[in-house]
Order: structure tokens, then C-alpha cells, then sequence
């Protein structure tokens, strides 16, 4: 269509009497047109939307940070969940991933740029129920978890899929609970599912993470001897925008709130609190 326009303002050679000669005439379109576009390029160089993944039970955290981020920014967050080592050779810009073996591979892998893995966030285990008990409980411990559990349907998740399933299943075993055909035990896919089975009724109590907790349980025990469960953030290997500021931004107050609403704990929160583990 521009080729045409622009036949059609060359016309012929011969110009009209008293008129703007047409050469002239086709070198000012051409010079609007450049114009036109040096203006349009700003805009087009706008930074693109940040792609972001992480573990399933941070997916609620994520997407409020993401949103403080677009207020912010303008810039729109894009956040998609994945177990971690499911998200690994994702292609993405930014990930939030479980700390520890996997990890440490992909940063060797160089899936993930080594030298941006920061420590991020903390997460803990809780038994919930949904039934109250008699009175407070700060926490619980092995003594406790079994008295609390005696008699009731408990509700875990896949130890081979799901961090909260693997610490239940040996929580259960230094009680003395078999979990091998324990009609008093549901297993869940994940910690998502295991507060299904208690919204569905199909188990009373069962042990998720923190930021499972806060869905209105009326029971909610903090488990005791158990270490959080820890969280990092890191650049992708190719990262397609400028994660350096959304990366700073994850440390400062406004998203550090939005984290401890989700649940969560911030590394430098805990460390402060003497939580390290360093």
C-alpha cells in the first residue's frame, strides 16, 4: 500500500503549471514518513513483558510483586508455575526455585546464570485442620503432632513430588505411623491438594505449607523441628529484558510486604531474626 501511495504522489514527470513540483512533493512525504517513524521508535523499543517462573505455592506471592512491579513500571509481569525442575530450560527471564540439588545443577548446567542466584524467601510447614482446638498452640512437635492427629483422617502430600509430603511422611515414621495402606491417610498430588481434600471433606486435618495456611483454617499449628523449607531467585540464561531492577525490587519493602501476606518469609527477615543457617 506505502508503494502505491507513493507512485501516486510521484505521478508524472511533468509537473503542473503553478503548482508544487512533484519531486519536491515526493521528497517532503518521504522526509514525513521518516520522520514518522523515528517517532514511532521509541515505542517500539519499550521493554517487553517480564516472564517469570516459580514453585506452585508461590504463584500467589509472585503475581502481587508482579503487580506492585506494573504500578511501578508499566511493565507487565508474566508469571507461570512449574515444579523446579520442571522449570529449568524454561524460557523465561527471571525464576524462583526450591534451594538445593537441582539448583546447584542447573547453575553447573548453566541453565541459570550462577552469579544471580540469591537467596530469597522462606516457607514453613503447618498442620491445619479444620476443626479448632481446645486452646492456642504456638507450634507442635512429634509428642504433640501425635496427639493431634490421633483418630483423625490426615492429609498429606505426594512425598515424591511435593517438599511438604517428604517432611510428613518422616514426621509419620518417627511417630510410628505406617503410611503403606493407612486407610487414616489421603495423599494428595501436591500441598494445593491436600487443602482440596480438607475444603471436600475427605480428610480433618492435614500438614501444607505456610502459604497454604492462609485460606482460613480454623486450626493452624506451626510445626516445630522442621527447617524451612528455602527459596532462591535467579536470571535465566538467556533473559529476553533487563532483569537487574525487577531482581532489586524482589529486596525492597513494598515487595517484602507483599511476600509476608503470601506467607512467606524474606531471607534478610529471617537472618535478622537469627534464622540463618549460613
Amino acid at each position: 500500500m506505502l508503494e502505491r501511495e507513493l507512485r501516486t504522489l510521484r505521478g508524472s514527470d511533468r509537473d503542473k503549471p503553478g503548482g508544487v513540483p512533484r519531486g519536491c512533493l515526493y521528497l517532503c512525504v518521504v522526509a514525513a514518513l521518516l520522520c514518522a517513524a523515528q517517532l514511532l521508535a521509541p515505542a517500539a523499543a519499550h521493554a517487553r513483558d517480564l516472564v517469570v517462573y516459580g514453585e506452585p505455592t508461590l504463584e500467589k506471592a509472585l503475581k502481587s510483586v508482579g503487580s506492585l512491579w506494573q504500578a511501578r513500571t508499566g511493565t507487565r509481569v508474566n508469571v507461570l508455575v512449574a515444579p523446579t525442575n520442571l522449570s529449568y530450560g524454561a524460557r523465561c527471564d527471571v525464576i524462583f526455585a526450591l534451594a538445593g540439588a537441582a539448583t546447584e545443577e542447573a547453575a553447573r548446567a548453566k541453565i541459570i546464570q550462577g552469579a544471580t542466584i540469591t537467596r530469597a524467601l522462606r516457607n514453613g510447614l503447618v498442620l491445619v485442620g479444620t476443626k479448632g482446638a481446645a486452646g492456642p498452640i504456638d507450634g507442635a512437635n512429634v509428642a504433640d503432632i501425635s496427639r493431634l492427629i490421633a483418630g483423625e483422617r490426615l492429609a498429606i502430600a505426594n512425598p515424591e513430588r511435593d517438599p511438604t509430603g517428604a517432611r510428613a511422611l518422616e514426621l509419620l515414621r518417627k511417630i510410628g505411623i505406617a503410611a503403606d495402606d493407612n486407610r487414616a491417610l489421603a495423599v494428595a498430588e501436591s500441598s494445593a491438594g491436600v487443602v482440596n481434600l480438607l475444603a471436600t471433606d475427605k480428610a480433618r486435618l492435614g500438614i501444607v505449607y505456610s502459604t497454604d495456611a492462609i485460606a482460613g483454617f480454623k486450626l493452624v499449628v506451626p510445626l516445630l523441628d522442621q527447617p524451612p523449607i528455602e527459596y532462591v531467585v535467579a536470571q535465566a540464561r538467556d533473559p529476553q529484558s533487563d532483569t537487574q531492577p525487577f531482581m532489586a525490587f524482589v529486596k525492597s519493602a513494598a515487595a517484602q510486604a507483599a511476600f509476608k501476606s503470601a506467607g512467606l518469609a524474606p531471607i534478610d527477615d529471617a537472618q535478622a531474626a537469627g534464622g540463618g543457617n549460613d
